[in-house]
């Protein structure tokens, strides 16, 4: 691929945690990488260029993706929150964000989604891309906005979306929630350039590595190409007594996420008090 060819991509939520895993991809496989984020962010390539802009402001977003050919979309409130956080910051942003996409000609979204957007399905259920959302709170609900609004960009106006309900992403796993769904920072970014490289219209893949007590079944991502390197598996003896002291957390994949607030008769789901 030539120098010409290589794409111009823009990173949302430049400064967060997740945006350091895919920097050094972004850098080395585009010709131009935006960084955008609400706080300052600083350039480390030369192909860098930093935005500091919010995505709430939908005035701001012209000049941000112009001549761009795709968006990496991680920013956005990244726990729950009531609706007056999350609606600002998960949901309009995100409205605001693909419509200016739309106009700017982009081809690709490749988005963050969450784990919590399937948060109330019971860990003992396996499931794939096409299952319906369950989602387990406010911050899992604006996920499903998010793949929604992806879906309708794709269908109707061919806009490319690929979201990845991400597990947890760290170095490591740290309890035993995260032999399930944990993804390491290479395989989320291998993940990131499926989504760069895929032949898809509409994707929705789970972002996590190759666990052996996975709930989730990921053949929509190994179909596109993603062969994940690493795994929580040889964490298992030393984290599998990490667990929640609430039943309830237990037994949903969403954890303490679905178990906050939680006020229905728990016997529907065989959970002790």
């Amino acid at each position: 691929m030539t120098e010409q060819r290589l794409p111009i991509v823009v990173l949302t939520g430049a400064a967060g945690r997740l945006a350091q895993h895919v920097r050094p991809l972004l850098a080395a496989a585009c010709r131009e990488v935006r960084l955008c984020d609400v706080r300052p962010v600083t350039p480390q390539a030369g192909n860098e260029t930093a935005f500091q802009c919010a995505l709430e402001d939908a005035s701001q977003l012209p000049a941000l993706l112009a001549g761009a050919d795709m968006v990496v979309h991680f920013a956005g409130y990244p726990r729950e929150a009531a609706w007056d956080v999350i609606l600002p910051a998960n949901v309009a942003s995100v409205a605001n964000l693909w419509e200016a996409a739309r106009a700017a000609r982009v081809q690709r979204m490749i988005y963050a989604s969450s784990n919590h957007a399937m948060g109330l399905y019971p860990r003992a259920t396996t499931v794939g891309s096409e299952d319906l959302p369950r989602p387990d709170s406010r911050y899992g609900v604006s996920k499903v906005f998010m793949e929604a609004v992806a879906g309708l960009y794709a269908q109707k106006f061919g806009l490319k979306g690929f979201g990845m309900r991400i597990g947890h992403c760290s170095p490591e796993p740290l309890d035993a929630r995260m032999l399930s769904h944990w993804v390491s920072p290479r395989d989320l970014a291998q993940l990131v350039r499926v989504g760069m490289e895929a032949d898809y219209d509409n994707a929705i893949v789970y972002g996590v590595s190759d666990n052996a007590r996975t709930w989730w079944d990921n053949t929509r991502a190994h179909v596109l190409g993603y062969r994940p390197q690493d795994s929580a598996d040889p964490y298992r003896e030393a984290l599998q007594d990490k667990v929640s002291s609430d039943p309830l957390a237990e037994h949903f994949q969403g954890g303490d996420f679905a178990a906050a607030e939680f006020n229905r008769d728990r016997s529907l789901f065989d959970v002790d008090r």
